[in-house]
């Protein structure tokens, strides 16, 4: 594990500093956990929110992928 420093604004380390009190963690934990959780949600929203995996599958028609960027992304 490697040690850093962050600089925080004081209110937000306030809501830390208790948050951590009362879930009886060190601030460090619940800094680490955070970052987590919000790594691992941007994984699965990336994946969810991509035009292709929406359409993938479906699409029967003509062949596609001549207007393919226009068509899902709008390029």
């Amino acid at each position: 594990m490697k040690r850093t420093t962050v600089f925080l604004p004081d209110d937000l380390h306030e809501r830390l500093s208790q948050e951590a009190f009362r879930s009886r963690i060190s601030m460090a934990s619940l800094i680490r956990t955070r970052l987590e959780k919000r790594r691992a949600a941007k994984k699965r929203s990336k994946a969810q929110t991509d035009p292709l995996l929406r359409v993938a599958g479906i699409y029967r028609g003509p062949v596609i992928s001549n207007s393919i960027d226009e068509d899902l992304y709008g390029i």
